[in-house]
């Protein structure tokens, strides 16, 4: 099929450049494909850029369409930036500003209160964009620098270093957030980057780009398959091979057995709950009480319905069951494109696993119960899936929470490799993709 977006780009410069098509693949399938338009201005440049990416999940067609300005130096470092993002879930839009080492964020969703942010970063601001056309443009060896990723409004500090150069051909390797990317250079223009998880760009005309061969869904193409099915309830034993840097499985009921640099074995084992919260919690278990960006469990809507859910309870395991309870009778379960915060899942009711693991962690951190959130795997139908949860603290113990599921303690079937919040799949990406999982032992 194809399809055909309307990219309209206003006229703002004698200098505007051609536009430049990229195709953005996953495992060789077109799943979308970006614009960028350079002017050239006295301070430096601004480049406009569209993203159009579509994809099936969970059967549903999920399109969603990015509009990017950016202003920058002549050496193409951020200065300021804005942005809008639209699928059929969310609306976001935000804007960026760089003065000296901080970078100045707002970033809104629909019609909610902006999220503000000061971000510290040691070294030059770059998008992936503007990387490569800083690269073009100039043969460095090594350059570090702080990624700006606009849609989640994340920086990640990071280095990319040349690894070869032949015949007019330059190969980087950009290293940030436990992942790497090769990106060419061939006779001073980007032509093609290939990153975590089969994901692929590559610089190809406007007739080719907009053409989509198929529809593809992106939950079957990163499911990994076990040696034999999962059945355990009380003792799960696994072997992990793969890329497996960034991945951190050594918490809740999950325990470290050995690693070495491509196999984990770890087991899992069902939690012994015990409902108390009596000693005093350390200054580390206390912030996992506090409020973020994304877990706003300070808002008064946020304390409002989590008071009313756990209206007369004293016992932390009757919080956490109601709580968990409200979320599975009371939020839609729909696949969504969506960067999620637990105020914009109240207020639209509906989402997937993201949704309901942000929502659950603000309301249980409304009620006094220490939450973090869970990034990893579930085995479902055969497969494992990417998936989140929650985990709570009580009893000394951090025990694994899926308001999705509806499950308090969540199943053995889950397989976490990372916490702290929703950014850390980027962590977890190239590892899903090169992934193999052996069950060793199971009861």
């Amino acid at each position: 099929m194809k399809a055909i977006l309307y990219l309209i780009t206003l006229l703002c410069a004698s200098s505007k450049q051609d536009t430049l098509w990229y195709s953005m693949y996953l495992q060789g399938n077109k799943v979308g494909y970006s614009s960028i338009v350079l002017y050239s201005k006295p301070s430096g440049y601004q480049i406009d850029e569209s993203n159009y990416m579509q994809v099936q999940m969970l059967g549903t067609l999920k399109r969603v369409l990015i509009n990017t300005s950016y202003n920058t130096d002549k050496a193409l470092r951020i200065s300021s930036a804005k942005f809008d993002m639209k699928s059929q879930d969310q609306k976001i839009s935000g804007t960026f500003k760089v003065v000296g080492d901080t970078i100045f964020l707002s970033y809104a969703s629909g019609g909610g209160t902006p999220i503000e942010r000061k971000i510290l970063v040691s070294e030059p601001v770059f998008t992936e964009t503007t990387l490569r056309l800083y690269l073009e443009r100039n043969p460095v060896k090594s350059l570090k620098v702080a990624l700006l990723d606009a849609p989640t409004a994340s920086v990640s500090e990071g280095i990319c270093e040349l690894i070869s150069e032949k015949s007019g051909t330059r190969t980087y390797r950009l290293s940030y957030q436990g992942t790497e990317t090769r990106l060419t250079i061939k006779n001073g223009s980007f032509v093609r980057e290939e990153g975590p998880m089969g994901i692929s760009i590559v610089r190809e005309s406007k007739e080719d780009v907009v053409e989509f061969a198929r529809e593809i869904d992106i939950t079957e193409l990163y499911a990994i398959v076990p040696n034999k099915p999962i059945r355990a309830k009380d003792y799960l034993k696994l072997k992990l091979t793969g890329s497996l840097k960034g991945i951190d499985v050594n918490f809740g009921p999950q325990k470290l057995l050995d690693k070495t640099q491509n196999t984990i074995r770890l087991e899992i084992k069902a939690p012994d709950i015990k409902c108390s919260q009596t000693s005093p919690l350390s200054g580390e278990v206390k912030k996992y009480l506090e409020p973020d960006a994304y877990v706003q469990s300070n808002a008064p809507e946020i304390i409002e319905i989590s008071e009313k859910i756990t209206s007369g309870m004293k016992d932390p395991c009757a919080k956490i069951r109601a709580l968990n309870s409200w979320l599975f009778h009371n939020i839609t379960k729909a696949p969504s494109v969506t960067v999620p915060t637990a105020l914009d899942v109240l207020r639209e009711r509906r989402g997937d696993c993201n949704e309901h693991a942000v929502l659950f962690t603000a309301l249980a951190r409304a009620a006094g119960i220490p939450t973090d959130i869970v990034v990893g795997l579930v085995y479902q139908d055969g497969a494992y899936y990417y998936h989140a949860w929650a985990m709570v603290f009580i009893g000394g113990e951090w025990i694994f929470v899926d308001p999705i599921f509806g499950e308090f303690p969540a199943s053995l079937k889950h397989l976490a490799l990372s916490r702290g919040s929703l950014e850390k799949q980027t962590e977890i990406m190239q590892v899903v993709g090169n992934l193999k999982i052996d069950v060793e032992e199971q009861l």
